[in-house]
């Protein structure tokens, strides 16, 4: 059987078990892959130690906002349960709407029926297909004659005077439109007086909190006349009593009117609001008036005799018959009203099934296991960790540090050097695979996690062979001293091996951990479970060996001796 590229994706996608639905049902997210599942197997060396970014491929927007939504899965908070369910509501909620669009539309069309429902039933007694009487109130007994005139077929009843019968209905509907048109225009004048007069009234409040303002320190003037002399000239004299005395009475005036006036206003706010909804009312009950006056107006032509043709019966029953069965496919049983109900109560029930509170115990539990692995692996590492809880955030896709009493959270780029920057991502990504391991065979990651230069922090580029043969680096310049805790550099590389043989223990070797890396034996040779697997210094062969490479394809690098 020939294997190509796209059946062998689908091969280890069918492996890992993950669904084949997007993982935003909404969005155009496609699904999620084997080849998403990379980025938690793979620390390169421009992430290893880079405090911006946890996981290979969230540098990129494109990935980043994937890994958003496939980490959740990932880890197990969101199950392949959870996206069948999402995308079932998805289709659910877009036909939902569809429906409503269309009830609304039939219904807008409905009511502007149901408003000519009258005129329906006298153009039907003009038609001789109802005997002379007024239509009944109801609107459902109303549809009811109706319907049997459709059901009648155009059979027709004897009746005399039937066209001055509907010129006198004709009359009728008119008077009535007049008298309401007069209330709407009495009532929009008396709506613009009382407008106005709420103006005045705080345009006068306005006058009299000024005038008021200004006779604000007679109080304080009284309270200072009981003395003997005046306050203000020192003399033996009544006349600043008397002066205030006379103030009393238009301040007294001035003080009731400013308080009518308070009150006032709340008065005509409600007679504005009581009008507003008398003249809503009127202006309903002119719309639909003169709109069975119109179809009325339309239907009825007594000089023609056009009312008296079987055309107009056949065409009047087949109209009416249309907007009945419209009625009917709305309303009815197995219409679309019935059809958006059912279609609410899946949703409805698809919502409960997801059972959020279960979701978000499963989120908690994965986090706290996350947040307690990590602490323990610094601490294993002899690394100065951040102050405050760890905490892997799904949205920025890196760690941060919860400090008690802090108003935010610190960031991994907020704190420490590169070497923290290091330690945080093989204890994150080592904390994330614990939590794969625990899913057992619904694990969609593959268990191994591949480490390129986490010793760079220490060594950079290939000083560690400077370092190891008392060289000093290229370029004949020593390398500057940096502070450290209590660890020389090559003991803190032989930390990270120690620390990840201790992790690869825990986890019973069910996790193959590779570690690319300058450093030899020198950092790693002592410690157990490290095993050097090759050493590609000074060789041919590296990671990718020549033999595995097309012989034509070397050719093409190699220089031509010709030119």
């Amino acid at each position: 059987m020939t294997i190509n590229v796209a059946r062998l994706k689908a091969m280890f996608d069918a492996m890992s078990g993950l669904s084949n639905l997007g993982v935003v049902p909404e969005g155009e997210q496609s699904r999620a892959s084997f080849r998403d599942m990379a980025s938690f197997n793979l620390l390169p060396q421009h992430i290893v130690a880079n405090p911006y970014t946890l996981l290979f491929k969230a540098d990129s927007q494109s990935h980043r906002t994937k890994l958003q939504q496939v980490l959740p899965l990932a880890m197990g908070i969101v199950t392949n349960e959870d996206l069948v369910r999402a995308h079932r509501l998805r289709l659910l909620r877009d036909e939902l709407r569809q429906i409503e669009t269309e009830l609304r539309t039939r219904r807008d069309a409905i009511d502007n029926w149901k408003a000519n429902a009258r005129g329906a039933f006298y153009r039907a007694q003009e038609l001789s297909l109802l005997p002379p009487g007024e239509p009944p109130e109801s609107l459902q007994l109303l549809i009811g004659l109706l319907q049997k005139v459709v059901d009648a077929g155009g059979h027709t009843i004897a009746t005399a005077g039937r066209v001055t019968a509907a010129v006198e209905r004709l009359k009728e509907i008119r008077r009535r439109e007049e008298t309401l048109d007069a209330k709407i225009s009495a009532d929009r004048r008396r709506l613009r007086k009382l407008k106005s007069l709420a103006r005045s009234v705080l345009d006068y409040d306005e006058i009299l909190q000024e005038q008021r303002a200004s006779v604000v320190g007679v109080g304080w003037f009284r309270a200072q006349t009981h003395a003997e002399t005046c306050i203000l000239c020192g003399s033996d004299t009544d006349a600043a009593k008397q002066a205030l005395a006379n103030l009393e009475e238009p301040i007294a005036e001035l003080s009731a009117l400013a308080a009518s006036t308070t009150s006032t206003k709340p008065m005509v706010d409600r007679d504005i609001i009581a009008i507003q909804e008398e003249l809503l009312r009127h202006e309903r009950d002119l719309l639909a008036l003169r709109q069975t006056r119109q179809a009325f107006e339309a239907e009825v032509d007594v000089e023609q005799g056009r009312s008296q043709s079987l055309e107009n019966v056949y065409r009047f029953i087949g109209s009416t018959e249309q907007a009945l069965n419209m009625l009917g496919e709305v309303e009815g049983e197995s219409g679309l009203a019935d059809r958006a109900e059912a279609l609410r109560k899946e949703i409805a029930d698809l919502n409960a099934q997801a059972n959020e509170r279960e979701r978000q115990s499963r989120a908690e539990r994965v986090h706290n296991q996350i947040s307690g692995y990590i602490p323990r692996f610094i601490e294993a590492m002899g690394v100065a960790g951040a102050e405050g809880k760890p905490v892997l955030d799904e949205r920025e896709l890196n760690i941060k540090f919860e400090r008690e009493g802090a108003n935010r959270p610190d960031y991994l780029w907020e704190i420490g050097s590169g070497e923290n920057w290091m330690a945080y991502h093989l204890a994150a990504l080592l904390a994330l695979h614990g939590v794969f391991l625990a899913r057992g065979t619904t694990n969609p990651v593959p268990s191994f996690l591949v480490i390129d230069q986490p010793s760079q922090v220490y060594f950079p580029s290939d000083t560690f062979d400077a370092f190891i043969k008392g060289e000093q680096p290229a370029g004949g310049q020593a390398q500057r001293p940096r502070r450290r805790r209590h660890l020389t550099d090559i003991e803190s590389t032989q930390r990270i091996f120690s620390s990840l043989s201790r992790a690869h223990q825990s986890f019973e070797g069910r996790v193959q951990i590779i570690v690319l890396d300058h450093a030899d034996r020198n950092a790693w040779g002592d410690v157990d479970g490290v095993v050097g697997v090759v050493n590609w210094r000074d060789d041919e062969d590296f990671l990718i060996p020549a033999s595995w490479i097309p012989r034509e394809s070397r050719d093409a690098d190699e220089p031509d001796e010709n030119n």
